[in-house]
């Protein structure tokens, strides 16, 4: 349980020190986003996986097992909100889409170091898939699959898997500027988590509370559900476990804000399964180990 706390305590830290400067000082997010979005994130995302030992199978397993567990989610959502006849649409992205990336990457990587986050990275890269496409679609009611080939994070994917398949040398004078960059990327994503709650204005408390239990339990049930199926063991069990039962992203907060779509329900469910995931979090690392 001790080794567990040192993975758990310093990134919710982390974020704690982020709802601070929120608290106390207002900033322009959208600029550290960006930073986070196009140059350091990618930069994090091709040093950990063009070095990194993770082979095909492993790609194929957890993008394969990521993308089932999106569209159950999807379909179970779906019926939710046909059975209680409910038009929040919005509800979609909070319930199906997990914060994979700003919590799922610093956790993958403090539990299971640099070989859990490069597999973290593709089951991340699956939702982003998603949120960016079904995602906008869903609450927009707009085409917008173009907004995938928008991602950095996907070309970062691609680029470093084919340097780590061909196994293309990258001197190290041009790859340790590329690691220092992507270093940044956790602690600036988790404080910008941490700001982002500060903004957060508490609204049905009754349905953001299920959506968030729907979340993180929810997800984690249908992970469970998918390694057992397809008897799926070792790393790329543990990442799935993992990342399936994280806390809704905060990007559906966002986007959901900026296409006017429940975005106060939406805040709420991301706030109250973040702080779920303090207790929920631990204990999966804690059954993972």
């Amino acid at each position: 349980m001790q080794s567990i706390l040192q993975i758990v305590i310093p990134v919710f830290l982390v974020i704690f020190v982020g709802y601070v400067i929120g608290r106390f000082r207002k900033i322009n997010t959208q600029l550290v986003i960006d930073l986070i979005v196009y140059i350091a994130g990618p930069c994090l995302i091709f040093s950990s996986v063009a070095r990194s030992d993770i082979n095909l199978t492993d790609f194929f397993i957890v993008a394969l097992a990521g993308i089932g567990i999106i569209v159950i989610l999807a379909l179970l959502v779906f019926l939710i909100l046909k059975i209680t006849k409910s038009k929040k649409v919005g509800l979609y992205l909070p319930m199906v889409i997990g914060n994979t990336g700003y919590l799922g990457y610093p956790v993958a990587l403090l539990a299971f170091g640099v070989a859990g986050l490069s597999r973290a990275v593709v089951f991340d890269m699956m939702n982003s898939l998603f949120l960016f496409s079904l995602g906008i679609y869903i609450i927009h009611h707009k085409n917008e699959f173009r907004e995938i080939f928008k991602i950095p994070l996907v070309y970062a994917v691609v680029i470093g898997l084919l340097f780590n398949l061909i196994k293309i040398p990258v001197p190290d004078i041009i790859f340790k500027p590329i690691e220092m960059i992507g270093m940044i990327t956790i602690p600036l994503a988790l404080m910008v988590l941490g700001y982002k709650l500060t903004e957060v204005k508490i609204t049905s408390c009754k349905v953001a509370f299920l959506a968030s239990l729907f979340r993180v339990l929810g997800g984690f049930s249908v992970a469970f559900l998918i390694i057992n199926l397809f008897s799926i063991t070792g790393l790329p069990r543990n990442i799935i476990l993992l990342q399936g039962a994280m806390p809704s992203a905060v990007m559906s907060m966002i986007l959901t804000a900026k296409y006017e779509r429940d975005a106060s329900c939406v805040a709420t469910i991301v706030l109250f399964s973040t702080i779920m995931s303090l207790l929920t979090i631990p204990l999966i690392l804690w059954f993972l180990s």
